[in-house]
């Protein structure tokens, strides 16, 4: 059998950041003009807005903006599927590689997504068991989409004030001292930002 590995890779687009522009702009206290209102730097507050939201998922291994995911598996766990992020909004499907070579797809009726636990997982439903798959290298995927939606219908679910500051602190440390972003030394995230995402933390395991 294949060694089981995991690989988990955003194949969407991050349609909406957790910090808007205009949020941004005040805690840089930057005085905005014309209409609608803009400021010289737009373009680099936009970018270490991103910059800023992927420190925050790489530090916590959240996902702090609503995006899709796949997760590679070489075969099925003996039994949970650790999804590796949280939070988790839904399983878009789950499919495999069956022992003829034939790509499968999974019942939604045969596992229940479990977003109690950090990072999510998938638990098979009672009775059920995962299917055999072919020994070969992602034989698994699952696809999902996973972030803090906020307001956003059917699926409420707010991102902590805390991870917003972390991000406004990273986004503040990068705009005075912009030079750390060409950089060829590792950036470090400013310790106050660290502090407040601690607590958020979680860990992906193998």
């Amino acid at each position: 059998m294949a060694t089981n590995v995991r690989k988990l890779n955003a194949i969407g687009t991050v349609q909406t950041e957790p910090i808007d522009m205009a949020t941004a702009r005040l805690h840089l206290r930057l005085d905005t003009s014309g209409s609608p209102p803009s400021h010289p730097d737009d373009s680099l507050v936009e970018a270490l807005i991103a910059v800023a939201r992927e420190s925050v998922e790489n530090f916590t291994e959240l996902t702090a903006a609503v995006n899709d995911f796949q997760l590679k598996l070489d075969e099925f766990p003996v039994d949970s599927i650790n999804l590796g992020t949280w939070p988790v909004n839904s399983i878009a499907s789950i499919t495999y590689v069956d022992t003829n070579g034939a790509t499968q797809t999974i019942s939604s009726a045969d596992y229940v997504l479990d977003t109690f636990s950090k990072p999510a997982q998938v638990n098979l439903a009672f009775g059920k068991t995962w299917p055999a798959v072919r020994n070969q290298p992602n034989a698994v995927t699952v696809t999902f989409e996973a972030g803090f939606t906020g307001d956003t219908s059917p699926v409420q679910n707010q991102m902590p004030k805390a991870l917003k500051q972390a991000m406004l602190l990273t986004i503040t440390d990068l705009y005075e001292n912009r030079g750390a972003l060409g950089s060829k030394q590792n950036y470090e995230i400013p310790i106050a930002a660290q502090y407040l995402m601690a607590p958020y933390r979680i860990n992906m395991g193998p």
